[in-house]
């Protein structure tokens, strides 16, 4: 019995942590989970390809519902009532894909300090498709600063130069 209590005192502690920003597995979005309540949310804090067919910041233009398709994907909260369940994962949830113009059930795993598993579903889990996201370790351009850069096209998808340099002040 103690050695069973003493292994579990030094196993380390489950990741559950899924505050921060998540890049998805094949770099196409950056999400920003945060608290809502006590769930937990998330919203698009970044896209690699952010321009829409006009050319602009990317809109909601494949929602069925003809009153939201004008919406930034930007900023958009995607992801909502994440729940913590007794066994560290975040589930009972609801997963909006703007690609689609539909929401999914879904839940998400914690699999370590930097990797999240992700998985939307429909009707059952075994139904669903999932990938592994993995934290980013710096914030990523606003929104607002995406959509400067867009107008202004300096635009790119190079995220190395995080956060994006200010812009140069003028001389007196």
């Amino acid at each position: 019995m103690a050695a069973i209590f003493a292994a579990a005192i030094s196993a380390p502690a489950r990741a559950e942590n899924l505050d921060g920003y998540w890049i998805d597995s094949h770099g196409e979005v950056i999400l920003q989970f945060g608290p809502c309540g006590r769930d937990r949310c998330g919203r698009v804090a970044w896209l690699k390809k952010p321009r829409g067919p006009d050319r602009g910041p990317l809109r909601d233009f494949r929602n069925s519902d003809p009153k939201l398709q004008n919406r930034f994907v930007c900023g958009l909260v995607v992801v909502t009532g994440f729940k913590k369940q007794p066994d560290g994962t975040w589930a009972d949830g609801s997963v909006y894909v703007p690609d689609h113009g539909m929401s999914f059930s879904g839940y998400a795993q914690v699999l370590d300090r930097n990797q999240v598993k992700v998985t939307g579903y429909m009707l059952l889990p075994i139904f669903g498709s999932s990938e592994v996201w993995t934290r980013m370790s710096r914030k990523p351009p606003t929104c607002e600063e995406q959509a400067k850069m867009i107008a202004e096209n300096r635009w790119s998808e190079d995220t190395s130069g995080w956060p994006p340099a200010p812009p140069p002040v003028a001389s007196r």
